[in-house]
């Protein structure tokens, strides 16, 4: 059983050890967490090397089993890995009493300090006990954003490389957001803090939005070309505009205010052939008055952008709708 056994994927081999070394089972179940982890991260990297452990009878040699029985930390580790990173013993430490679940983890907490880059280890260092998410986040985490802060509030591989793209997309639309300044932030969180208010934090100070559908203003209709206007906006008419800055910052959504009374919201069309009214909203999301809605429409009409027609077909739709009870889709 690979995974089975008291200590996982690690007994059935050290069932062969103990075969070939009375009492390394024994001492095993006794060391210290250094030796333990030394031993266990021994183990993994011959498995990741030559496979299984019931391959054959002379997968373990008898001088592997004697340094697994008598030999310290270190010479456990140089036995297994020949050129041992700085510091892999210590870490080895902060797994706890058992074996990571897979031999590849200890492989890749391996790899991850041999790397010059010490980011990973500091993070390591830094993060309480090592498991094995905290080694797929570590490895799919861009180096620049490793961090502790970053290690204890990410919970998987995928998460953090969609963190990956969300610092991308951030880093295109501010340009004060370089990996200086972000990798500063994250180092600076505070522990009640949040991955997601510090990119909240950044998009709200966005300076690069991409063009908006009305060039200029007039008197009638002002187009809200910044993250502060749109931010004024949001507070003013107290409506949920401040969770829609993302589409704003990416193009999906643009606003203008119209005669200090409405907030108009346009919508691209595809393949880039211009932009349709999509919506009006006042205070709160209140129903708008149907009079304003017409001076909208009216109002883009004059300016050349596009809206659907809701009145089309006229009164006799309308009667046929009557008399029918025909509902309106929603």
């Amino acid at each position: 059983m690979r995974d089975g056994g008291l200590l996982g994927w690690c007994t059935n081999a050290l069932v062969k050890l103990d075969d070939a070394a009375p009492g390394v089972l024994a001492r095993v179940l006794t060391a210290a967490p250094a030796r333990r982890q030394a031993i266990f991260a021994a183990l993994a990297s011959r498995e990741e090397q030559v496979g299984l452990y019931d391959a054959g009878d002379d997968l373990l040699p008898m001088s592997f089993a004697e340094v697994i029985r008598h030999g310290r930390p270190g010479d456990i580790l140089r036995q297994a890995f020949g050129e041992v990173p700085e510091g892999f013993a210590s870490m080895l430490t902060k797994i706890g009493e058992r074996p990571l679940p897979r031999p590849r983890d200890y492989i890749a907490l391996r790899d991850l300090l041999a790397d010059e880059d010490t980011r990973a280890a500091d993070a390591l260092r830094g993060s309480g006990r090592i498991t094995c998410r905290k080694l797929d986040v570590l490895n799919a985490l861009d180096p620049r954003w490793r961090h502790a802060n970053t290690l204890e509030r990410i919970d998987s591989g995928g998460e953090a490389l969609m963190f990956n793209q969300a610092i991308g997309f951030i880093q295109s639309l501010n340009s004060k957001a370089t990996d200086e300044v972000v990798a500063g932030a994250i180092d600076g969180m505070r522990p009640t803090s949040t991955l997601a208010r510090l990119l909240d934090r950044f998009l709200q100070r966005a300076d690069q939005l991409p063009p908006h559908p009305i060039a200029s203003s007039d008197n009638e209709l002002r187009p809200l070309l910044s993250m502060r206007d749109v931010l004024t906006a949001g507070r003013r008419y107290r409506n949920c505009l401040r969770h829609r800055l993302a589409d704003v910052a990416a193009g999906r959504m643009a606003l203008a205010e119209f005669r200090g009374e409405c907030l108009v919201e346009f919508r691209p069309l595809t393949a880039g052939v211009g932009w349709l009214l999509r919506d009006v909203h006042i205070e709160r999301n209140r129903p708008v008055p149907l009079s304003l809605f017409a001076d909208v429409e009216a109002k883009c009409d004059e300016i050349g952008i596009p809206r659907i027609n809701e009145a089309g077909g006229g009164e006799g739709r309308s009667s046929y709708r009557h008399f029918t009870k025909e509902m309106e889709w929603v």
